[in-house]
């Protein structure tokens, strides 16, 4: 059905962005090869605007996070994580912008990861390297068992965006916006919404801002594992990494998840929404002991 552009002048812009990004994705030149650092392989459609000390930063940049996650997880067979090339694929400011708005980087399986030269000037950026390469380690670490379903979504992007967060922490990036818009959604989530994200892998498919919901209860699920499931386990990124590498390895989420927490998912999936009920009515509580406590915005 046609869109009627002048009862909605919305409409028109959106086609007009549309049209944009269709050209310079259909105008993308081909990518060519920057430069390498070890098990990393740069390459760029705008290899042209780039020089080599531009792409021996981010290499740098990105090898330092790809440690840090490593070093944060404890992988037992680190080796094997390492063992195939990583092609990063290094974007302009403007490509990136237009192709992936609002977005600083992103990970495609085990062997891709797209990011924009913003993070020679942003700290924050950081962060987002070493959840991206979190993201493509826990895939590396799952292996020929890497498809969607295996593990919940909530539970992956828990991880990657603990160890972002860990990350940012370690390096001294003081910028907040990130974290108090994640504690803002934590505290607005109700006991129901948390059931259904809990147990409902399609969720995060509806749409942008469930996929964003869903990425905030991630995080709460693992902040609620670290200071509250069995009196807190502080070791909770290390354990989820076990998770991961026991699916890997032939087992399924349910009881490699009870093998490394003591306690069954459905348990502690029973144990977060009661406390979210609780807890609809007072955010403070909710997030007390958190990293995130202390960052709700008051009305």
């Amino acid at each position: 059905m046609p869109i009627d552009t002048a009862a909605c002048p919305r409409c028109l812009a959106v086609l007009l962005v549309l049209a944009l990004t269709w050209t310079v994705r259909a105008q993308t030149p081909a990518d060519k090869p920057l430069c390498r650092n070890g098990l990393l392989q740069v390459v760029s459609p705008d290899a042209g605007d780039m020089t080599q000390d531009q792409c021996r930063a981010v290499t740098g940049k990105t090898m330092a996070a790809w440690r840090f996650a490593a070093g944060l997880n404890g992988w037992t067979r680190l080796a094997d994580t390492e063992k195939h090339p990583l092609t990063e694929r290094l974007i302009s400011v403007s490509r990136m912008r237009i192709e992936h708005p609002g977005v600083l980087g992103f990970s495609r399986g085990g062997t891709l990861f797209e990011v924009s030269l913003t993070v020679l000037d942003d700290p924050f950026a950081n962060g987002t390297l070493a959840h991206e390469l979190a993201h493509i380690q826990a895939y590396r670490a799952l292996g020929s068992r890497a498809r969607p379903g295996l593990v919940p979504r909530y539970f992956i992007e828990g991880h990657g965006l603990s160890i972002g967060r860990s990350y940012r922490d370690h390096l001294g990036v003081l910028t907040r916006d990130f974290d108090t818009h994640k504690a803002g959604q934590i505290a607005k989530l109700t006991a129901a919404e948390a059931q259904t994200i809990l147990t409902d892998n399609s969720y995060a498919s509806r749409g942008s801002h469930e996929n964003d919901v869903m990425e905030s209860m991630g995080i709460f699920f693992v902040e609620y594992l670290r200071v509250r499931c069995r009196g807190g386990i502080p070791d909770v990124v290390p354990r989820m990494a076990r998770v991961f590498e026991a699916v890997g390895s032939g087992q399924s989420y349910e009881p490699a998840f009870q093998q490394q927490f003591g306690v069954p998912i459905t348990q502690v999936v029973s144990e977060v929404v009661s406390f979210m009920k609780r807890t609809e009515s007072n955010p403070a509580a909710r997030l007390k002991a958190t990293r995130y406590e202390g960052l709700v915005r008051k009305p």
